[in-house]
């Protein structure tokens, strides 16, 4: 899988503006299946910044966007080009090269 580096900005409104995109998409938070996307859930911008692994997957299993370590780490699947350029548009990232 070939991977498109991003700088993440806005942590919560990227994960938010994904699954608009991808509507049947599931978020793991730490290897378990995360499905509190409230505010007082883990995916605020503050819960985020602490993770040590994430990912957004296609209902298929496909990893679309996540980090492992730390955020600022983070990566989209470079077969989802329009979903980064989408988010860059936004001011949520900033594409890498």
């Amino acid at each position: 899988m070939s991977l498109i580096a991003v700088l993440p900005r806005h942590y919560r409104a990227i994960v938010l503006e994904v699954l608009v995109a991808f509507p049947d998409a599931t978020v793991w938070v730490e290897h378990q299946r995360c499905s509190d996307f409230s505010e007082a859930g883990p995916l605020t911008q503050h819960g985020i910044a602490h993770m040590r692994d994430f990912e957004v997957r296609t209902d298929s299993g496909i990893p679309i966007l996540g980090f492992h370590d730390h955020p600022r780490e983070m990566w989209i699947n470079a077969d989802f080009p329009t979903l980064a350029e989408r988010l860059a548009n936004a001011g949520h990232v900033k594409i890498e090269f």
